[in-house]
């Protein structure tokens, strides 16, 4: 029994030590769309969130957005098109656990972060 709880013990801590070691990335952003139920020209009108669920700032986000074509295009203060990459609210800073959202119409598309610059200062 005092074995079972010593191996506990360690793992909790070194389950402990090895989430401060996680840094912040790309990948911790999490992206979700639903239909707002208007359409737009015919097409479905769709309202995508991106959100930083990173403990830190992250700035620079891009999505994947190769062959995206609205027909309702995206006010470009929140999505500028950039090639095959979009940059998000013109690369400004998304906070930990904050949200942007734009509005498109058109097919489903799906937004995959691909970049983003996380605060060298800030300590996960």
């Amino acid at each position: 029994m005092a074995f079972a709880l010593k191996c506990f013990v360690v793992f909790v801590l070194l389950s402990m030590v090895s989430q401060g070691l996680c840094h912040c990335t790309f990948g911790k952003i999490r992206i979700g769309a639903v239909r707002t139920g208007r359409e737009i020209a015919g097409q479905p009108e769709w309202k995508v969130t991106v959100t930083n669920t990173c403990n830190c700032f992250q700035k620079h986000v891009t999505l994947s957005c190769g062959g995206f074509v609205p027909a309702k295009p995206v006010k470009p203060s929140l999505l500028q098109p950039q090639g095959n990459t979009c940059l998000l609210i013109k690369g400004a800073s998304l906070p930990a656990g904050a949200t942007a959202q734009f509005t498109y119409a058109g097919q489903p598309y799906i937004f995959r972060p691909v970049g983003s610059m996380v605060d060298p200062s800030c300590k996960n």
